[in-house]
């Protein structure tokens, strides 16, 4: 009997393991067998399912990888924004404070050491109004450039920085003298980045931000997307998602990008071309991709043969030479190599 029981006890600390370890090895498996690029790994995994969202990894060659190294080291905004000598503020008027392209630029000084990755779709508060960034950058150390951004806040063209406390420190006054965004709220949901991607029109932005947050009951005195926060519903069920899918990429290997599912729809699919800027990115971007399995989502009923096909697409895009705009708004390189492939 005491047999009986220790190898129960051993089959169930086997099933334990298999299921800790199927993400894993799932991708080694997979990077194994590829010699050349990436794949998307369609293999059933429960891991990357939840609710109205399924994740396809999409899992790439040591040779790809490594002709992408130099992206290793690349800080994302997120990061950038707790960097010494990185700051984005209102776009520097030189001399023209009645500007009227100011409100859809603003500038990026990068003093420090780092190279700052910076992606369309990124929201900063703050500022006289929060905004999404329009366009990927790379911004080499000791830079200063100008950004395309689109305003996602409706009712504010007033500074507002830091919240907490009622006197200004001495940082806190230069920040205002030079209205500098002190916020960073993850990627703007995918409805919204493709009007931004795509339409490029402010009025469109802003009536998507409007549905988006009127859809999830997060009103505001200023029609700010970040109003989200306001939404105990929305909020108690973005962290449900968040919660099953935050730690899910820390143990792969070689993933460098995701294709993401809800319904019988693709919702988008990005690519990063190196493990360690992906799993950056991967934080940030879960809360695009989560919002829209909340607020559009449906069950996953997406076919075997249609993920097949779309591999396939995946891979034929990232390789040919697109149509102008097509190419633009799908590719952003910098150095001769692709840092950002994205399917929206």
């Amino acid at each position: 009997m005491k047999k009986i029981a220790f190898l129960l006890m051993l089959f169930l600390v086997s099933c334990a393991n298999e299921k800790t370890n199927t993400t894993a090895d799932n991708d080694n498996n997979l990077k194994d067998q590829i010699t050349d690029g990436f794949e998307v790994d369609l293999a059933e995994n429960p891991d990357f399912d939840f609710q109205n969202m399924r994740i396809y990894p999409i899992v790439a060659s040591d040779a790809h990888i490594a002709e992408h190294a130099n992206m290793a080291d690349y800080k994302n905004l997120k990061e950038a924004m707790d960097i010494q000598g990185f700051r984005i503020t209102e776009r520097k008027p030189f001399g023209r404070f009645d500007d009227s392209g100011a409100v859809n630029n603003l500038t990026v000084q990068n003093k420090s050491t780092e190279t700052i990755y910076l992606m369309a779709g990124d929201v900063v508060k703050g500022g006289n109004q929060d905004r999404v960034l329009a366009q990927d950058m790379v911004l080499p150390p000791r830079t200063l450039a100008n950004i395309e951004v689109f305003c996602v806040e409706h009712g504010r063209w007033q500074y507002q920085g830091d919240d907490e406390g009622d006197v200004d420190t001495e940082m806190e006054r230069k920040e205002k003298k030079v209205y500098a965004f002190t916020g960073y709220y993850n990627v703007i949901s995918n409805d919204i980045r493709k009007t931004v991607k795509f339409e490029k029109d402010q009025s469109r932005v802003w009536a998507a931000v409007g549905d988006l947050t009127t859809s999830n009951n997060a009103t505001s005195s200023t029609d700010t997307y970040t109003a989200l926060e306001n939404s105990k519903d929305f909020t108690a069920e973005r962290n449900k998602y968040l919660a099953y899918f935050e730690d899910k990429m820390e143990s792969t290997e070689n993933v460098i990008g995701m294709v993401v599912v809800s319904g019988n729809e693709i919702l988008g699919t990005d690519i990063f071309n190196h493990p360690s800027l992906f799993k950056k990115q991967y934080q940030v971007l879960l809360h695009s991709y989560v919002t829209d399995a909340i607020t559009n989502g449906k069950s996953v009923k997406i076919s075997d043969s249609k993920m097949k096909n779309y591999n396939v697409k995946v891979q034929r895009d990232y390789k040919r030479k697109l149509t102008n705009d097509k190419e633009q708004e799908t590719k952003f390189r910098y150095d001769g190599k692709i840092v950002h492939f994205s399917h929206l």
